[in-house]
């Protein structure tokens, strides 16, 4: 299987300052490929051609590395861990997901090691994820094209909180060119 490097190619088309649209018209490729690639998909040897060539770079540079399974789970964790209170910039859904993996996986073991030594290891453990999660939060929303904000709606009992988890699940939004005209 190949996959395309996702951030190599934005930054390619960006740097160009070429929409999606214009990048897909000038490949000869279908928008929704152009959106599927930069979110990650693999890629066809005739796609990643055309783009090597619009964008005038080797192919393979296009690529990612080989790497097994589980490193880019544990690369997600890792960003997100290291990411920590940085609550500017924006977090990739998968991203985002592996972190809230980890994050549930400590509060497991906590919940766990309270069995025997008390609530004290669960609460500790909570506070300690609380800012790194609401800040996790904030730049998935923000990649999302949602506000921050939204994360307020779990204060309303149940349904707010499966509102935003709704909310967190939705796709990258596309960044609007600054000098774009108004639609």
């Amino acid at each position: 299987m190949i996959y395309v490097n996702s951030t190599r190619l934005r930054e390619l088309r960006l740097a160009r300052q070429w929409s999606q649209e214009q990048l897909a018209a000038l490949t000869g490729l279908n928008l929704r490929t152009i959106q599927r690639l930069e979110a990650g998909a693999k890629i066809s040897n005739e796609s990643l051609r055309a783009l090597a060539a619009v964008l005038e770079v080797p192919a393979d540079s296009l690529l990612l590395r080989e790497s097994t399974p589980g490193q880019p789970a544990l690369k997600a964790m890792r960003k997100g861990v290291l990411a920590g209170l940085e609550f500017t910039g924006t977090t990739q859904r998968a991203d985002f997901w592996w972190f809230a993996l980890a994050v549930t996986v400590l509060l497991a073991f906590a919940k766990l090691l309270g069995e025997i030594l008390g609530p004290l290891p669960l609460q500790i453990m909570a506070l300690a994820v609380l800012l790194p999660w609401i800040a996790a939060c904030t730049r998935r929303l923000r990649d999302a094209g949602l506000s921050p904000w939204w994360q307020l709606i779990c204060l309303v009992p149940v349904a707010g909180l499966l509102l935003l988890l709704y909310l967190l699940t939705q796709p990258s939004k596309e960044a609007e060119p600054l000098n774009a005209p108004p639609h």
